[in-house]
């Protein structure tokens, strides 16, 4: 049995989840706490990491414990060679699906936490307590009123942590945007995204992409429909359809408030983030620095620059 020590609303942890369905695995799930993590701290720290990350994994068949969800994946595809493959195909086939898997971490992965978990603060930052603190003094910080304000004040701490608020001044959506619609066109003329045959890099681009279905901006591009119908796709082939936590909260807000947009711009900004040594990129900050007085400002109004409460999108605004 695997044993997957994960946050469950994790596109990383997600694709992890997908693997192990996909090679009909057994395997099951421990929450874990998000802030301490004490669930992950009986096992040793992997020499690549500088803390402790989900996705984890410890297979009591081996007993081997691994930490951050490439490495995880390719572990599985290592040790159950006979269950369907995650990467299929040649020596030089198997690099790419690797190669592919480092790119999409980095180039949808970051950003699209990034303008995912804004888009929950915009819309219903009580939700972040339920997904933070649910653990926490017995869930007393998820208590009716009280959620109210440990969502906003966890999201500042996230503001901070993952730089939510830097998304405008760095072009953030628009470079995400170019990115996904060369991406789209790409994928247009090919049925995987690497080679002839499915792989794992089919699962987490699906994975990935899912944050962003809740973003008006990328939602409902006209350009980038073919692209989510493939995630859609894969999803329900693997069983995975259903709506997320944040998918479900994001819908039960829209039913009493207008939805929040962002205001279009024509600009050209490349992403932020590069793979580097064989290593997927990390954009994870310190919370606790001088900048955190600031970050109050950032989160009620750096945060919310360029966005409007609109029911349907306009020439002006998605």
């Amino acid at each position: 049995m695997i044993t997957l020590y994960e946050l469950h609303w994790s596109h990383y942890c997600e694709k992890i989840r997908l693997a192990l369905d996909h090679m009909q695995l057994p395997w099951r799930t421990v929450d874990i706490n998000a802030f301490g993590k004490k669930e992950l701290r009986q096992h040793p720290l992997p020499a690549h990491l500088p803390n402790r990350i989900v996705p984890a994994i410890l297979d009591g068949s081996t007993q081997q414990f691994v930490m951050d969800s490439t490495p995880i994946l390719r572990y599985l595809a290592d040790a159950y060679p006979d269950a369907p493959r995650l990467f299929p195909g040649d020596a030089a086939n198997r690099a790419a699906i690797d190669a592919q898997l480092l790119e999409f971490d980095t180039c949808i992965g970051i950003p699209a936490r990034r303008v995912g978990y804004s888009q929950v603060i915009f819309e219903c930052p009580s939700l972040l307590a339920d997904l933070f603190l649910h653990q926490v003094a017995k869930g007393v910080f998820c208590a009716p009123v009280v959620r109210e304000i440990s969502g906003r004040v966890l999201g500042v701490l996230l503001s901070k942590r993952f730089d939510f608020h830097r998304a405008e001044g760095s072009g953030l959506y628009e470079a995400l945007e170019h990115y996904l619609l060369q991406l789209s066109v790409r994928l247009e003329r090919q049925k995987f995204v690497v080679g002839n045959e499915f792989s794992v890099a089919d699962l987490a681009l699906a994975a990935q992409l899912r944050p962003l279905t809740i973003v008006p901006f990328f939602a409902e591009h006209p350009l980038l429909q073919t692209l989510l119908a493939r995630q859609r796709g894969v999803l329900q082939n693997h069983g995975r359809e259903g709506g997320s936590a944040y998918q479900l909260a994001i819908k039960a807000a829209r039913q009493k408030r207008l939805p929040v947009r962002r205001t279009l711009r024509q600009r050209v900004d490349a992403l932020p983030f590069i793979v580097s040594n064989g290593v997927a990129a990390n954009d994870q900050k310190e919370v606790w620095t001088w900048g955190m007085w600031a970050m109050p400002f950032h989160f009620w109004v750096t945060l919310r620059q360029g966005k409007v409460r609109q029911l349907a999108a306009s020439e002006f605004a998605r």
